[in-house]
């Protein structure tokens, strides 16, 4: 086992991954798909969001305040899809909600619509502006960056005059009222794509995490175009991938807006490849058109954030089915699902979960058929994430493959009822519930790499069925058990809770533990393990 000690302090420790587990028997890893409601929560209704004829999208953000009891919700407008030329503009709009499933449209009075501002629109759709992709909330911040500045985005532009594409950020003191950097763009380059994401890296304006953990504030995440594969004619696929750029604070500078070069991190590979092949054949009965030679997996989306020590991320996985070259236009027709991904240092992803859907796409005939696009980062609820996304069940591109007949079957089943228009759902899960180490009657142990403590008390996230247990005992550096903190000495955890306490006898722990390495040796029976927390052992 090794002996490097990793300095957790009392930050949450996830087993999404197998970093901290030095030896493991008995025990397996389980992934969690997120539950998704049957049936949207907020769907086009108002004039501007065009009911009759379109349907909502992103960029979609999500947050909520515990404290106020609120949640809020940014998204688009799609108008007239399939689109009819000339296409309709689209609006950036805004809503709250008391329950997160029933949201209500403030007027907001910034926007003229049809000659009045009594609308919930921020403005209209543009590239690189406004509440973009990935916003962040960074009240965390509030101490040391100044409050106009607490709302951050980060958007594709425009090509440039050498073609390079830029990305431009924006910032906001409420969220609602929003004004574009005047340095941008902040970031351009040749083949980069027209989307980007942002992650606050930080849980507040002081570094906190290991010692090799990243020191920046924030990242973005730029989409890139690289040639991976070829055609079957021998052009190489230029296939979307994404890079990795984190902050530079800069003494009196304006926060977001300096950044290291972008390194790419995430490319798709041949499994991906062959796991798309047998998606799209599944989804056969699903498609407009298909074309084996086209089949490939790239990389359309990525979302970020921080979960104590580790790094989470929600993969758009595109599986591109038809190159609508063959009929004489641009980009792909393809279906869209979500995987989970995971890092310690942003530049090595770990493909969680052997690659198998964290948000599926729903079942025929249901609003999110065919793609789970624009999805929100998870929000903590009580004891659960919720995911807010884009439903379609129609594929990426979908209205470039429309003739006359596709367009009028389309509206005549929209009318029966039996096709929806874009509309935003909800997804959910255990808080920090994604991924657990998992052991049946036969029983496991599970023991973790040399660590120091922050807290002389432990906390133990898992689900503990009838008939079994989960014990802990504390180990020092050469695997012996402490007096008074071995399997036998502690209480069994039972039943289910994010934070269980864990007890040995009358004690909750021992505070010489903050001030030496240890190791926790988990045995587990009809039991599921999600991660611990060291804290305070009264």
């Amino acid at each position: 086992m090794s002996r490097r000690v990793v300095a957790v302090g009392t930050r949450t420790q996830l087993f999404v991954d197998d970093f901290l587990i030095a030896e493991s028997e008995g025990v397996s890893e389980r992934l969690h798909a997120m539950t998704r409601l049957p049936a949207p929560v907020l769907q086009a209704a108002a004039p501007w969001e065009r009911p009759a004829v379109g349907g909502l999208w992103g960029a979609l953000n999500a947050l909520y305040d515990a404290d106020e009891g609120r949640f809020r919700m940014w998204y688009q407008s799609l108008g007239a899809f399939p689109a009819l030329p000339p296409a309709d503009p689209g609006y950036q709009c805004y809503v709250e909600s008391p329950d997160g499933l029933h949201w209500e449209r403030p007027n907001l009075g910034l926007f003229d619509y049809d000659g009045s501002t009594a609308n919930n629109v921020i403005g209209a759709s543009s590239r690189g502006y406004g509440p973009a992709h990935g916003m962040l909330d960074c009240a965390a911040m509030a101490a040391d960056e100044p409050p106009e500045v607490r709302f951050k985005a980060v958007g594709c532009e425009a090509r440039d005059a050498e073609g390079r594409i830029t990305h431009g950020v924006s910032f906001s003191p409420d969220g609602v009222h929003w004004r574009p950097y005047e340095g941008n763009p902040v970031l351009s380059g040749h083949q980069r794509g027209d989307a980007s994401s942002a992650a606050m890296l930080q849980f507040g304006p002081t570094p906190e995490g290991p010692a090799d953990f990243p020191r920046a504030r924030y990242a973005i995440f730029p989409k890139m175009h690289v040639e991976i594969g070829q055609q079957s004619h021998d052009v190489p696929w230029r296939r979307r991938c994404w890079a990795v750029c984190t902050s530079v604070d800069e003494a009196g500078g304006v926060p977001f807006t300096k950044w290291t070069e972008p390194m790419l991190v995430l490319t798709p590979d041949q499994r991906d490849d062959d796991m798309a092949v047998e998606r799209l054949e599944g989804a056969r009965p699903l498609l407009l058109r298909q074309h084996p030679d086209d089949y490939r997996c790239e990389f359309y989306g990525l979302v970020v954030w921080r979960s104590g020590d580790t790094f989470l991320g929600m993969l758009w996985v595109y599986d591109a089915a038809f190159e609508l070259s063959r009929i004489g236009g641009g980009s792909e027709y393809a279906i869209v699902e979500v995987q989970l991904i995971a890092s310690r240092n942003l530049i090595q992803w770990q493909r969680v979960g052997n690659r198998q859907p964290v948000i599926a796409r729903g079942t025929p005939g249901t609003f999110d058929s065919h793609m789970i696009f624009y999805h929100s980062r998870p929000l903590v609820v009580g004891d659960e994430w919720w995911v807010y996304y884009v439903g379609f069940n129609e594929g990426h591109a979908a209205k470039a493959l429309y003739d006359e007949a596709l367009r009028e079957r389309y509206w005549a089943e929209i009318r029966a009822g039996r096709r929806h228009f874009p509309a935003i759902g909800l997804a959910k899960v255990r808080r920090d519930g994604f991924v657990s180490r998992d052991a049946g009657a036969a029983g496991g142990t599970l023991t973790t790499r040399l660590m120091q403590p922050g807290g002389s008390g432990l906390e133990v996230n898992a689900t503990v069925a009838p008939g079994g247990a989960l014990t802990v005992a504390v180990q020092d550096e050469q695997g012996r058990n402490l007096p008074g903190f071995g399997a036998g000495d502690c209480t069994a955890v039972t039943g289910d809770s994010l934070r269980h306490a864990v007890r040995w006898g009358e004690r909750r722990g021992d505070d010489r533990w903050a001030e030496r390495p240890v190791r926790l040796r988990f045995h587990l029976r009809d039991a599921s393990l999600y991660g611990f927390r060291w804290g305070d052992g009264d």
